[in-house]
């Protein structure tokens, strides 16, 4: 197929592709998508801190082996998924940390050595109480910069039901939403 890719390059041209031909409301399902209003980042700080609370995030964090990413998150990436309570609801949460820098990085670097200026984000995916958004699992989105304020893209402030995240993990996370890279679920 496409004149000697491999069949995983195929595949991820003709996501691509069906990508840009659909608007990413079509694609995310029929949920109530909201993102970035004052309640999406009241929440979100609830689990900065619960991450803080917990050394998911900031010096001293729980740490996880790198490995090669992909955009839109960063080039090298860490993966850690825990349980989490926010407001007496536990659910799953997923912590990736997102690493990118203008010169050559790999896994090894990341891990062994100060990254500080290559963390460029911190992504994260929570499974909310049942009924947020029953389309999309009930998973609550959010992107931060290393400073734990919520990051802005394309003016669009990524928290709560991201159009922008739902983009993507619809057609690719299947019904759970989630694309670890082969860590098994």
């Amino acid at each position: 197929m496409f004149m000697g890719l491999s069949r995983f390059m195929s595949f991820c041209l003709v996501v691509a592709v069906a990508l840009f031909l659909q608007p990413a409301h079509l694609i995310a399902g029929e949920s109530d998508q909201s993102s970035g209003r004052a309640v999406d980042d009241a929440y979100a700080a609830k689990l900065w801190a619960y991450m803080v609370d917990n050394q998911l995030v900031g010096e001293g964090r729980m740490r996880s082996f790198p490995f090669v990413g992909l955009r839109p998150h960063g080039s090298i990436q860490e993966i850690i998924t825990t349980e989490a309570e926010i407001d007496g609801h536990k659910g799953r949460l997923i912590v990736k940390h997102n690493y990118g820098a203008a010169e050559e990085l790999n896994p090894k670097k990341v891990y062994t050595a100060n990254q500080d200026e290559n963390y460029e984000a911190l992504t994260i995916m929570f499974q909310r109480e049942e009924g947020y958004d029953p389309s999309n699992n009930d998973w609550f989105w959010a992107e931060y910069n290393p400073d734990g304020s919520i990051l802005v893209y394309e003016g669009a402030r990524l928290s709560g039901r991201s159009p922008t995240c739902l983009g993507c993990h619809t057609p690719l996370g299947g019904n759970d939403r989630e694309i670890l890279n082969g860590n098994a679920k």
